[in-house]
């Protein structure tokens, strides 16, 4: 009987795969694993004041939109969702919608999430930015390890 989920944020990069390595080794037995991935989604006819430009926008915008969630559905079925099932552990997989781009409404999408299903831990990849681009762009990863109401484990490259 699984009664622990660890809640593993992914970004659906290849290196993200080594926070799944890292939950398979350090929680190989008793766990369940749920994967979570944000979807970030910029509405651009917000930002036009042409109705006729907007309602353009928006279209390619949607388009767009589909395009991204088809491709993190199938990185999540094709990598993610078998990786984590190697282990014989239960596995779960949300893509969550966040609106607001920035490392800032991402991490908070995470932390609510996490704060809902209340798993043992969160765990995410640690970002490889430089200093200047965490300045001006922040970390999820950062966000995450200050705001969580969950313990957040912190996986390194």
């Amino acid at each position: 009987m699984v009664n622990k989920t660890i809640l593993l944020a992914v970004d659906i990069s290849k290196e993200c795969l080594k926070a799944v390595d890292f939950v398979l080794e350090h929680f190989p037995q008793g766990y369940s694993y749920h994967l979570l991935h944000v979807q970030v989604s910029c509405v651009a006819s917000d930002l036009i004041a042409d109705a006729e430009a907007a309602g353009l926008a928006y279209e390619h915008q949607y388009k767009l939109d589909q395009e991204m969630q088809a491709a993190s559905e199938e990185a999540l079925k094709k990598f993610f969702i078998p990786k984590a099932k190697s282990g014989g552990a239960e596995v779960e997989a949300t893509i969550l919608h966040s609106y607001p781009e920035g490392s800032k409404a991402v991490g908070a999408a995470i932390c609510d999430y996490a704060e809902k299903h209340n798993p043992v831990a969160l765990v995410l990849m640690k970002e490889q930015k430089s200093a200047v681009v965490r300045f001006f762009l922040g970390s999820v990863t950062e966000y995450c390890a200050v705001h969580s109401a969950v313990p957040v484990i912190i996986v390194p490259p």
